[in-house]
């Protein structure tokens, strides 16, 4: 298949899996703390669930073809077509896009934050810096947790400072009135609602960032997520090792921070769809970077071992 191939078929799969069998599924409200969808919701409410699915459907599809642009950005053009269908094919992806919850817009929005916050640091633009800011407003706008891209993307700039050195005037301004603008809207309910989960938190609640993570690579919880999880795993271990430069390439931090960070938080807020819909293209990516590290016939296998397990996936969510 040629890259040219890639974005159309992976545009066509997401629709064909979106809209094949509509479901009666409820609205998702996982979070009290989404303006930005519940205006939508809102605006939408005079036609139904049909128009707050189309809404959804076209924040998807938008999603999918920025999350090319920033999946290449940060994976290399080699493992960006795998990466890319597995990020249009991803059962929890379509789950919650049908279900009507802020997944889609949430795709969209993490995708135009990572791409525009790299495109900054490489050619350092202005007008890049500002589409950012205007990305990671609405993110958090959509689910406030999803502030965590800004901070995650701070630390990554600190992390790696001797590489971008240029870049620090302009973004620490940036980032302060992003980060005001979030505490001004949210820092009290969340503040409140996270302290609370905090001190109720056991040793035995850590499950819940074993539980996104079946949840994101399957869909599925218990035994039936266990072949999806463990060829995920597999591949994502072998995306690990194809990360050693990552002291030089700060790519390779921001996927793996990207990956960690909101699973990590999920242990917060369990049942938030927007956390781990931030960390499916990181994991994606990840996962086509160690399909590369094997051999033609081997990768062959692999895709057909990922090709049964989401057949297994959907065949329990359909």
């Amino acid at each position: 298949m040629t890259n040219a191939l890639v974005l159309p078929l992976s545009l066509i799969l997401y629709g064909a899996l979106t809209l094949y069998m509509p479901s009666t599924s409820a609205v998702v409200s996982e979070s009290p703390h989404g303006p930005l969808h519940a205006l939508l919701l809102k605006a939408t409410a005079d036609t139904g669930i049909a128009g707050a699915r189309w809404i959804g459907l076209i924040a998807g599809l938008a999603g999918i073809a920025a999350g090319a642009r920033m999946i290449r950005s940060l994976v290399g053009a080699h493992a960006a077509p795998g990466a890319l269908v597995l990020l249009a094919a991803s059962p929890f992806l379509i789950a919650h896009t049908r279900a009507l919850s802020p997944a889609a817009l949430a795709l969209l929005l993490v995708a135009l934050s990572y791409g525009l916050f790299w495109a900054f640091l490489r050619s350092g633009h202005l007008g890049l810096l500002a589409g950012w800011g205007a990305a990671s407003v609405l993110a958090f706008t959509a689910d406030a947790a999803l502030i965590y891209l800004s901070l995650l993307q701070g630390f990554i700039l600190l992390l790696y400072r001797t590489r971008y050195p240029q870049r620090h005037a302009h973004w620490w301004p940036a980032l302060t009135l992003t980060s005001g603008l979030w505490a001004a809207l949210f820092w009290e309910p969340l503040n409140r609602a996270w302290t609370i989960r905090l001190a109720a938190i056991t040793p035995e609640q850590s499950l819940f960032a074993l539980d996104a993570y079946t949840s994101l690579s399957t869909n599925l919880l218990g035994m039936d997520a266990l072949p999806g999880s463990v060829l995920f795993t597999l591949l994502l271990v072998s995306g690990l090792r194809a990360c050693t430069d990552w002291r030089k390439d700060a790519r390779r931090g921001l996927l793996v921070g990207g990956l960690c960070v909101p699973c990590l938080l999920y242990v917060l807020s369990p049942h938030n769809s927007a956390l781990l819909i931030g960390a499916l293209p990181p994991l994606c990516g990840l996962c086509a970077m160690g399909l590369r590290l094997y051999p033609r016939w081997a990768r062959q296998g692999l895709w057909i071992g990922l090709l049964g397990t989401h057949c297994w996936s959907y065949w329990h969510f359909y």
